[in-house]
C-alpha cells in the first residue's frame, strides 16, 4: 500500500509541474508588435470589387501602379458568408467588421448582388431601404454580425468627445478640441451599406465623385464605391453554375487570377476582355479623381473589397498617406506578412482617426512593415505570388483529400489483413501501410518548396507528395529500421518533429498546403490546423505508446513527450488551437494511465475530462488577461464567454462540423471502424500495454477531436490516415500456420520369423 501511495503522490507531482509548466508556456508574451502608426485626419477608403493583382499595369492603371509602389500593400481575404463574397455582402461587412452576407441572392456570377439600390432620402438624411432585411439575414446567419458597427463606434467617440467637453466645462478646465467629423460619410450605392448605422442611417451620402469634399468636410472616414465592379464577361468567367458551398469548406476550387506584372517570353498572354478592361479603367480614373482631392493629412486605403464572381480569391489592398512607407501589410489577425482581412479595414478605419474599436469588430488595425526601397513591380509580384500560393492551394485540396479518403479506404481494410488475416500478401499489407501513413507528414512537408510557381503546379505538388512518401518509406524499411515498432517510430517521430519544427519556426509550411489553411479562406493564417493537429496528436500518442521506456523514464517520459506536445498545440505563440489543447490533455491522460496498466472507470474518464477543461480555462484566462492586441482566439473564446457570445460561436462550429459528414474524409472514417471491428472479432484482444493504450489514445483524438472542432470527420480521418496503419504495423500479422507437432517415435518392425 506505501509504494502504491508514493506512486499515486509521484503521478500527482509529475501532474502538476507539467500542468504549471504548460500554464507557464502560455503566459510567456509574444513578440512585440511595430510601433503604433501616427495619427491621420481621416481616412478614404475606396472599394472596387473583383480588382486584382493582374488588373494593375504602368499604362492601364497608372494610378493604381503608383500607389503600389508609394504605399503597403497586401493580399486580402474577402471571404465573409459562404465560398465567395459578392459585392453586396462585401460592402455590408466594412460596416459591421465582421463577416456578414447579403440579401440578393448569391450566384456564381454575383449578378444579383452587384445591382445596389441607391439610399432612401428621408428628408432629414439617408436611410438603407429595407435595413431591417439585412438585420434579420445576418441574424440567421448566426456570425454575430452587428451591421453598422463603424459608424456607430464613430458616434459613440463623438459622444465621448461632447461628455468630456461637459465634464471639463463643469470642472472650470479648458474643455478639448471637438472633432465635429466623428461619423461615416458615403459615396456611390455600395459605400451606403457600409456606411449605415445600426439602423441603417447615414450621416453623409453622395452618388458621385464630385461631393468628396464635402464628403470629406463633414465626416472624417469617407467610403468610396466607384460604381464598377471588374469581372470577366460571361464568356471569360471561370464558373458560372457551381455552387461552390455544397463542396464545403475545404473543397473549393479557386482558379489563379494573379500573373506577374510582366509575363515570361515563352509564355502566351491571355486574351484581352474589354468587359473587364473597361472597368479596370474606370476605376483607375475614379482612383485618380479621390487621389486629387486628398488632403495631405489624410490617408487612402484602395481594396478588391468582393469577389465578382465565383470562384473566390485574394485581392489587392493598397494603403497610402502620411507616416504610411512602401512595404507589406499585416494585422494580429493574420499574423502573417502581407496577410489582411477584409475585416481588418473596418478596424484600421477606426484606429486612424483615434476611435475605440468595439468588441463587435472582429478584424484589427493593419500595421506596416515598412521596405523603403521596394517598387511597385515588386508590390505587385509579390502579391500576385501569394494569391497564385493560395488559388494553387485551392485547386490541389479536393483531389487530396478524395484521394487520400479512398486510397485509405482500402489501406484500412489492408491493414485488418496484416493483423488478422492469413499470412499471405502480409509483407506487402506492411509496406504499403507505412506508405499510406507517409502521406499527410508529405503533405505537411510539401508546404516548404514554393511548389505553386512552377509551370504545371498540380504535378509539381503530386510529385512532391510522392516523393516524400518514398523517402519515407525508404528510411522506414532501411535494415536497421524494418524490424518491429522502429517503422512506426520512424513515420511517427518525423511527423512529429516535422510539426514541432514548423510551429517553434514561425508555421511558414501550412500555408501552402492542404494539410494546413488556404490564406483565402481568412479563418486562420497561423498555428496549428485542424488538419495537421490530428496527424501530430495520432504522431504523439504512438511516439508515447511504442517508445521503448526503461525504469522511471516509463512514468516521466510520457508527460515529459505529452507536455511538450500539448505546449506545441496551445500555447499562443505557437499552435494556438484551443480545441486541440482539450483534446490532446485528454487523450494523454487516458493513454498515459493505460500504458502504466490502469484500469479507465467511469472516474478516470471524468478526471481526464476535468483536467482538460482546467488546462484549457487556465490557458485561456491568461490569454484574456494580456493586452487585447495579443490574444489570441483562445483569449478572446473567453472574452466571448464573459460577454455572451460564447452560444453563437458554439453553434456555428457545431453546424462547421455536422456539415462534414459526408465529406471526403467520411469515408476513411468509416473504413478504419470497419477495419477495427473486423480486427476485434478476428484477433482480440491484443493484451499489451502499449497496444492497448495507443488504441485509446487514437480513439479519444478522433472522437474528442472530431466533436470539439469545426473540422468534425476530418479530424477522426486524419488521425486513422497516420494511425491506423501505424498501429496495425506495430501490432504485427497473425501467423496462421502452427507449429509442426512432435512427431513420435516410429515402432519398431517385427522382425521377420
Amino acid at each position: 500500500m506505501t509504494q502504491a501511495r508514493e506512486r499515486r503522490g509521484a503521478l500527482a507531482r509529475w501532474a502538476g509541474a507539467a500542468l504549471a509548466a504548460f500554464t507557464a508556456a502560455l503566459a510567456l508574451p509574444q513578440a512585440a508588435h511595430a510601433a503604433d502608426e501616427p495619427e491621420a485626419d481621416g481616412v478614404v477608403i475606396v472599394g472596387v470589387p473583383g480588382l486584382a493583382w493582374s488588373d494593375l499595369d504602368p499604362q492601364a492603371t497608372p494610378n493604381l501602379w503608383d500607389l503600389a509602389g508609394t504605399g503597403a500593400s497586401a493580399a486580402m481575404s474577402v471571404r465573409t458568408i459562404g465560398s465567395w463574397t459578392c459585392p453586396e455582402a462585401g460592402w455590408i461587412s466594412l460596416g459591421a467588421g465582421e463577416r456578414a452576407g447579403g440579401v440578393a441572392a448569391r450566384d456564381a456570377q454575383c449578378s444579383a448582388q452587384s445591382q445596389l439600390r441607391p439610399p432612401v432620402d428621408t428628408g432629414s438624411g439617408w436611410t438603407v431601404e429595407d435595413w431591417d432585411a439585412f438585420v434579420d439575414v445576418n441574424s440567421a446567419l448566426n456570425y454575430g454580425a452587428r451591421l453598422g458597427s463603424l459608424a456607430d463606434a464613430l458616434a459613440e467617440a463623438a459622444l465621448a468627445q461632447e461628455t468630456a467637453a461637459a465634464e471639463a466645462e463643469a470642472d472650470g478646465e479648458p474643455a478639448p478640441e471637438p472633432n465635429p467629423g466623428s461619423c461615416v460619410a458615403g459615396i456611390g450605392d455600395g459605400a451606403a451599406l457600409a456606411a449605415a448605422d445600426t439602423e441603417g442611417r447615414i450621416t453623409y451620402w453622395a452618388p458621385g465623385l464630385d461631393s468628396l469634399a464635402a464628403a470629406m468636410d463633414a465626416c472624417d472616414v469617407v467610403i468610396v464605391d466607384p460604381g464598377v465592379v471588374i469581372g470577366d464577361t460571361a464568356d471569360n468567367a471561370p464558373d458560372t453554375t457551381t455552387d461552390y458551398d455544397q463542396l464545403g469548406e475545404d473543397d473549393t476550387e479557386v482558379g489563379t487570377d494573379a500573373t506577374s506584372a510582366e509575363p515570361d517570353p515563352g509564355e502566351i498572354a491571355p486574351e484581352a476582355d474589354p468587359v473587364r478592361d473597361a472597368a479596370v479603367a474606370g476605376a483607375d480614373t475614379a482612383i485618380g479623381q479621390v487621389r486629387a482631392a486628398l488632403p495631405d493629412s489624410w490617408r487612402l486605403i484602395v481594396a478588391g473589397i468582393s469577389d465578382a464572381s465565383a470562384p473566390g480569391s485574394l485581392h489587392p489592398v493598397l494603403y497610402s498617406g502620411p507616416g504610411v512607407e512602401p512595404g507589406d501589410l499585416t494585422s494580429r489577425t493574420t499574423g502573417r506578412d502581407g496577410y489582411v482581412q477584409l475585416t481588418d479595414l473596418t478596424a484600421t478605419a477606426l484606429a486612424v482617426v483615434g476611435a475605440d474599436i468595439p468588441a463587435t469588430v472582429a478584424g484589427a488595425p493593419v500595421t506596416v512593415l515598412a521596405d523603403p526601397g521596394r517598387t511597385a513591380a515588386e508590390a505587385v509580384d509579390r502579391g500576385a505570388d501569394l494569391t497564385a500560393a493560395s488559388a494553387a492551394n485551392a485547386d490541389v485540396s479536393p483531389n487530396f483529400y478524395w484521394t487520400l479518403s479512398f486510397v485509405g479506404v482500402a489501406v484500412m481494410l489492408l491493414a485488418a489483413h496484416l493483423v488478422a488475416g492469413p499470412d499471405r500478401f502480409r509483407r506487402t499489407a506492411r509496406t504499403v501501410c507505412i506508405a499510406f501513413s507517409a502521406v499527410p507528414v508529405a503533405g505537411v512537408a510539401a508546404g516548404i518548396p514554393p511548389w505553386w510557381r512552377a509551370d504545371h503546379p498540380k504535378l509539381a505538388f503530386w510529385g512532391l507528395i510522392i516523393a516524400g512518401v518514398a523517402v519515407l518509406t525508404l528510411a522506414a524499411s532501411l535494415p536497421w529500421t524494418r524490424s518491429g515498432i522502429r517503422p512506426v517510430l520512424v513515420v511517427a517521430g518525423t511527423a512529429a518533429a516535422l510539426i514541432a519544427v514548423d510551429q517553434v519556426s514561425g508555421a511558414t509550411w501550412p500555408l501552402h498546403t492542404p494539410m494546413g489553411y488556404t490564406a483565402q479562406a481568412g479563418a486562420r493564417y497561423t498555428g496549428l490546423g485542424n488538419y495537421a493537429f490530428s496527424v501530430f496528436a495520432a504522431a504523439v500518442i504512438l511516439l508515447v505508446c511504442f517508445i521503448p521506456w526503461r525504469g522511471r523514464t516509463r512514468v516521466w517520459g510520457p508527460i515529459a513527450l505529452g507536455v511538450c506536445a500539448v505546449v506545441i498545440v496551445g500555447a499562443p505563440m505557437l499552435g494556438r488551437d484551443m480545441g486541440g489543447t482539450l483534446t490532446l490533455v485528454a487523450a494523454g491522460i487516458l493513454c498515459c494511465l493505460k500504458l502504466w496498466g490502469k484500469r479507465l472507470s467511469i472516474g478516470a474518464v471524468l478526471a481526464a475530462g476535468g483536467i482538460a477543461v482546467a488546462v484549457f480555462a487556465v490557458g485561456g484566462i491568461l490569454d484574456y488577461l494580456r493586452p487585447e492586441e495579443d490574444q489570441t482566439h483562445l483569449g478572446r473564446f473567453v472574452g466571448s464567454v464573459l460577454d455572451g457570445t460564447a452560444t453563437q460561436i458554439l453553434i456555428r462550429k457545431a453546424s462547421a462540423a455536422w456539415g462534414t459528414v459526408g465529406e471526403s474524409m467520411t469515408w476513411i472514417t468509416l473504413a478504419a471502424l470497419v477495419a477495427a471491428v473486423l480486427i476485434w472479432r478476428k484477433r482480440a484482444p491484443v493484451r499489451t500495454d502499449a497496444v492497448a493504450a495507443a488504441v485509446v489514445g487514437l480513439t479519444a483524438v478522433a472522437l474528442i477531436g472530431g466533436l470539439v472542432n469545426d473540422s468534425g470527420m476530418s479530424v477522426p480521418g486524419f488521425t486513422a490516415a497516420l494511425g491506423f496503419g501505424l498501429l496495425a504495423v506495430a501490432v504485427g500479422p497473425r501467423h496462421d500456420t502452427p507449429a509442426a507437432p512432435a512427431t513420435e517415435p516410429a515402432a519398431s518392425a517385427p522382425a521377420a520369423t
